[in-house]
């Protein structure tokens, strides 16, 4: 599994409104497509698990990384990537849109009243 260090978490917004987390760093490990001490970008995550007291993020395109040291500067990383993604699990599904959105409740009796009325 390929380590990430010096990570930090990206927050992207796409043209549609959708939020994305994505997460910058070093990979160590020994997959090819990566020379070790590549600096990438992930593709957005999707989940994350604790395996042996480090976290694993999981992304979009099925790969896994072991999230080493954060950027000396980004205090609180681990916390703050676990917010962001619990918010992203908490997002209304894509094509509902909130605001357009008004019934509230609906009375089975409204729909006797209504039909009385046409």
């Amino acid at each position: 599994m390929n380590i990430l260090n010096n990570w930090k978490t990206l927050e992207l917004i796409t043209r549609e409104g959708e939020r994305l987390v994505c997460i910058e760093g070093r990979v160590y490990g020994t997959n090819p497509r990566f020379p070790s001490s590549s600096h990438i970008r992930t593709s957005p995550l999707t989940g994350h698990r604790f395996e042996s007291n480090s976290m694993v993020v999981m992304t979009k395109r099925g790969s896994e990384y072991l999230l080493g040291k954060p950027d000396p500067a980004e205090t609180f990383a681990q916390q703050r990537l676990m917010r962001r993604l619990s918010r992203l699990s908490q997002q209304a599904p894509s094509g509902f849109n909130e605001l357009e959105s008004q019934l509230t409740g609906y009375v089975e009796g409204q729909k006797d009243r209504t039909a009385k009325e046409s």
